[in-house]
């Protein structure tokens, strides 16, 4: 089974929806999809909005994979749990109608550092997934005590993104 988590960005993130919907169907894999306000629905994965933090590790224990957008808080949490991931960074600079800034430099950095897969193409998730699935990992591990703090720091106040 697999585990896809789009965040709680106000306007969803249809791409990951739609791809990870279309690659589960393709593989025959179920999987559970945690789709905030994206306004695709999946029709092969399981759904649901919104779920409460016990739910959603319980959801991610149960799961084989991860599939998610490039968010330090569920890229850790899948982390912490030993799950390999794949992480599709959302791009784009923010503005007032669309605060969700680019996951792309962060995202890397953890693949550099930590063996994220990295999905930079919707289209190529399926194949993405499909290799992980052909590994035979069901445990991740991950070196945690890094400076993965110190990295995400360094990488806001290098955005701007720190403030003063």
């Amino acid at each position: 089974m697999i585990l896809v988590a789009v965040g709680t960005f106000i306007h969803g993130f249809d791409e990951l929806v739609a791809a990870a919907d279309r690659a589960a169907a393709a593989l025959g894999v179920a999987g559970f999809a945690q789709i905030g306000h994206s306004r695709a629905i999946p029709e092969h994965l399981a759904w649901e909005r919104f779920l409460p933090p016990e739910a959603l590790a319980a959801r991610m224990a149960q799961a084989r994979i991860v599939v998610c957008h490039g968010g330090i808080g569920i890229i850790g949490e899948a982390m912490r749990a030993g799950k390999p991931i794949i992480a599709m960074p959302r791009r784009g600079r923010p503005s007032r109608a669309s605060p969700a800034g680019d996951q792309t430099a962060l995202v890397r950095r953890l693949a550099q550092r930590h063996g994220i897969v990295v999905c930079d193409e919707p289209e190529a998730l399926a194949s993405l997934l499909q290799v992980l699935l052909g590994a035979g990992r069901a445990v991740q591990t991950y070196d945690l005590l890094t400076d993965v703090p110190h990295l995400v720091a360094r990488f806001l106040t290098a955005t701007g993104a720190a403030g003063p």
